[in-house]
């Protein structure tokens, strides 16, 4: 169970889908009963905050998975993890400073 679990790809997997569902989550807690979720996206795009909000989800998100992979020494499935992490970074500038 554990070598299925412990796959670079797996955790590339992971630490795509979490941040995505991470910022869908706080959105659901903090602004369902205020506004649709078509309102809050525009309303990001509207105040330019939304790779900001971009950065939170991977951050936070990912260094959940990131540390909890190390400490149960699956660190094929961290890999992975970073992986995303900087791979969101590079998009989040790409959007925040045009490159």
């Amino acid at each position: 169970m554990k070598s299925r679990i412990n796959s670079t790809p797996l955790g590339l997997i992971i630490g795509i889908l979490v941040p995505i569902l991470s910022i869908f989550l706080v959105f659901a807690v903090r602004f369902k009963a205020e506004m649709s979720l078509e309102t809050f996206i525009d309303s990001l795009l509207v105040h330019k905050i939304y790779t900001k909000v971009m950065a939170l989800g991977v951050y936070f998100g990912n260094i959940v998975f990131f540390f909890l992979f190390i400490k149960t020494d699956l660190l094929k499935a961290a890999r992975g993890v970073l992986l995303a992490t900087i791979l969101y970074s590079l998009a989040i500038m790409v959007f925040r400073f045009g490159m």
